[in-house]
């Protein structure tokens, strides 16, 4: 069994930072909120699109810049996702999803240890982020830290107690560990939440 990593997730609320005519600002978020909607339906080279046009609009609008680091990261542009979670960091240092983002994107790239760092701070920031601590657990996973994995799996459960990826996940550990009663029982959890986990 192999430990599962959450997606980046894009920011999906609407907030523009910095003072824009009101027109402009409209039309900024307008055109950010199209992106969003073609990012969900797949269209990823039309999000890209709409979110660089939102940024041409507003040059501090970190929000489409996360996002469009989703976008491409998604179509495995990993030096472009990072440049722009790292701008959109830059632009809102206490931006926890741009954190979380990036370190998808560095996990994907091979450096766990930019990953790993990236993690903890976005859960610092936002300790509330399930998906965040499913991905640090995995980090911590595969360097063998299975006790700091299993309080991770064991923070996203406690957030969010339907999440299977993290009872497999944190099963997969404890296996490792040796304890096999505690992880069949999150297994069957995990494949109870998800059935496609026990393929």
């Amino acid at each position: 069994m192999k430990i599962r990593s959450s997606v980046a997730v894009i920011i999906v609320t609407t907030f523009l930072v910095g003072v824009l005519p009101s027109v402009a600002q409209t039309n900024a978020v307008a055109i950010f909120n199209s992106g969003i909607n073609k990012y969900k339906r797949g269209d990823l080279d039309g999000a890209i699109a709409d979110f660089s046009k939102a940024i041409e609009i507003n040059p501090e609008y970190w929000k489409a810049y996360s996002s469009r680091g989703v976008a491409k990261r998604d179509k495995h542009d990993l030096d472009g996702a990072i440049q722009d979670c790292t701008r959109s960091i830059q632009i809102n240092p206490k931006n926890a999803g741009a954190y979380s983002n990036r370190g998808v994107a560095l996990r994907d790239k091979g450096d766990p240890e930019g990953a790993l760092a990236d993690y903890s701070t976005a859960l610092m920031l936002d300790p509330q982020d399930a998906y965040t601590y499913n991905n640090r657990g995995t980090i911590r996973a595969d360097r063998k830290d299975l006790d700091g994995a299993i309080d991770d799996f064991s923070h996203a459960i406690e957030l969010r107690p339907d999440y299977a990826e993290a009872y497999f996940n944190r099963s997969v550990c404890k296996r490792q560990k040796g304890d096999a009663d505690s992880a069949q029982a999150d297994r069957a959890k995990a494949i109870q939440l998800d059935p496609r986990l026990g393929r």
